[in-house]
């Protein structure tokens, strides 16, 4: 298998540590909210937080498969996608949620913890929200690879996400 004139390994190379970072940050992106937030949260935070948590795991189960797909270890990766499509409509609802409850918190501050509060919200509700476009509707992470990057600055858009493609696979 070729895509733009690169092997499986190159593809496999490039793709591997996906899963693991966004498996680690099912983790580190929440302590460091913490951290930097000094524990400075409330329940405006949880929901954007949690959507996020939730999108990242998919994310990390999705690329983990993925690799096993292309490694020619693909046994259970239909059913998989199965999954990650049964889990579309609630990660849509909990980051519409999160969303809500991240404006909630600027219309309404006296049901924040305070300032960190809303903007940890506020930075999950977006960041869940890229993550929802990125897998289930288009690639936005171009800052990776060279070519998807000048795909970009060559005004072609962005291109349906790998993992749309798979669950468009599934019929």
């Amino acid at each position: 298998m070729t895509m733009a004139g690169k092997t499986r390994a190159d593809l496999l190379k490039r793709l591997e540590p996906y899963w693991k970072m966004e498996a680690a940050n099912v983790v580190f992106v929440p302590l460091m909210l913490v951290l930097l937030s000094k524990g400075q949260l409330g329940w405006v935070s949880l929901t954007p937080m949690a959507a996020t948590m939730v999108l990242l795991v998919i994310g990390a189960l999705y690329w983990r498969g993925k690799v096993r797909q292309l490694r020619g270890e693909d046994a259970g990766f239909a059913g998989l996608l199965r999954g990650i499509s049964a889990w579309r409509w609630p990660a849509l609802t909990l980051t519409l949620a999160g969303c809500a409850t991240a404006l909630a918190g600027w219309l309404n501050p006296a049901w924040s913890a305070g300032p960190a509060d809303r903007y940890v919200a506020t930075g999950c509700a977006v960041l869940a929200a890229l993550e929802y476009i990125n897998y289930y509707h288009r690639q936005l992470q171009h800052f990776d690879n060279r070519e998807d990057f000048q795909r970009l600055l060559a005004g072609k858009g962005f291109r349906k996400s790998w993992m749309a493609r798979d669950l468009e696979g599934l019929g």
